[in-house]
């Protein structure tokens, strides 16, 4: 499952067959690189933390996760704040996030913040105006609206340097996200991340040959929550979901239409000292369905996949410093494609993960994750090295 938050500004979702195409084990290596709730807090807890996340997805490619979020008061009500959030990976979206925020403080606890993402091309520019209550760091809820490319149709249309093309904005893209932590007690906490953009569309036109003009519209919406419950000091429940659609339209010298629609659910138990002192024992199931269908001129298909994903993990703090950890995790799945590549694929992936954390000073930490491949299948053999994985999180 992805971890929240969920900062991507645009999507280009893609033939969802692409992940298999790289690795079977794609979604495998996503929960395996999934934070848990020690991770997640210490990232809501600062106002100013760098977050780094890489993994190997097959022999060319990594997994790269980077975020970073930066906090300065300006003045009594006046105060500055940077988001920075990169992802490259093979799933439907890649995150692009380059952001300064302007926050004043209206009354009491709420917020009025301004949005500016900058970008060499005018352009690109986003701006955007945000509503906020907050009573702490960690406990907020923010309302945001954002335009996207803002200044692209006054660019075409005043600049003298357009060569080739002009892309106009029939309908300019808005993007609306909510962002919310919460505790109710001292046993109940939550968190959503959701944003939604408008049916925006835009026309190309070829300066030189005008045949070949199209226009592009495309919508796309993605929320997702966790709710974390403390039975007692030792017992802990958990539910992680999200959902996502991605629609894209193109009409002009070859017509073409997508859908992608993707559903996630994880519930978990975390269990503590039950076996021996400083031990956890972390268990749970993600389930997954994925549906895509397209049509164009060039033909029609259509794929759905569905997933199981068991994980059973447990860890052991050798001292304030060091924590090791040993899970089992699974992925069986079913994947159906229709059209010119009709195809069915059912498999059963499994691997056993190997941990070591180290925790610093203000509780900045270090977790290097080695996987083994345990299945004969992949590699005609089991494979003592399957991927490499590695996280970091700094406070300042």
């Amino acid at each position: 499952m992805w971890a929240l938050p969920v900062p991507a500004q645009e999507f280009v979702t893609s033939y969802p067959e692409e992940p298999e195409r790289y690795d079977s084990e794609y979604y495998l290596d996503m929960l395996t690189m999934r934070h848990d709730s020690r991770w997640r807090e210490f990232w809501y807890a600062g106002d100013n933390v760098f977050r780094l996340g890489f993994g190997s997805l097959n022999v060319e490619q990594w997994d790269l996760d980077q975020e970073l979020k930066f906090s300065l008061e300006l003045a009594e009500r006046f105060r500055f704040r940077y988001w920075m959030e990169h992802r490259r990976s093979l799933g439907v979206s890649d995150m692009e996030r380059n952001e300064l925020e302007l926050e004043f403080r209206a009354r009491g606890s709420f917020y009025l913040s301004f949005y500016l993402a900058p970008a060499f091309m005018k352009r690109e520019n986003d701006i955007g105006i945000g509503f906020q209550r907050r009573t702490g760091t960690d406990r907020y809820a923010t309302f945001a609206l954002r335009i996207l490319d803002f200044a692209n149709n006054f660019a075409y249309e005043h600049g003298e340097r357009i060569e080739g093309e002009e892309n106009i904005y029939t309908e300019q893209p808005l993007r609306f996200s909510l962002s919310s932590r919460e505790e109710i007690g001292e046993s109940l906490r939550f968190g959503v991340e959701a944003f939604a953009t408008n049916r925006w569309n835009i026309e190309y036109h070829t300066i030189d040959d005008p045949s070949s003009d199209y226009s592009f519209s495309s919508r796309a919406w993605d929320g997702g929550l966790w709710i974390e419950y403390l039975a007692d000091p030792e017992t802990r429940f958990g539910l992680e979901a999200g959902a996502a659609e991605f629609s894209t339209r193109r009409a002009g010298a070859e017509d073409l239409c997508e859908n992608h629609r993707i559903r996630e659910v994880l519930p978990y138990l975390e269990l503590d000292d039950r076996i021996v002192d400083n031990a956890t024992i972390k268990a749970g199931i993600q389930i997954r369905r994925e549906r895509w269908s397209g049509e164009g001129e060039s033909g029609a298909g259509s794929f759905r996949k569905d997933e199981i994903l068991p994980f059973a993990v447990i860890a052991y703090r050798i001292s304030d410093l060091h924590l090791v950890e040993c899970g089992y995790l699974a992925d069986r799945y079913e994947a159906e494609r229709t059209g010119d590549l009709r195809d069915r694929d059912e498999r059963v992936e499994n691997r056993l993960s190997l941990v070591y954390e180290l925790t610093l000073v203000g509780g900045s930490r270090v977790r290097i994750i080695e996987t083994i491949d345990l299945d004969r299948e992949d590699w005609g053999q089991f494979s003592i090295h399957d991927h490499f994985f590695m996280q970091v999180a700094f406070g300042f």
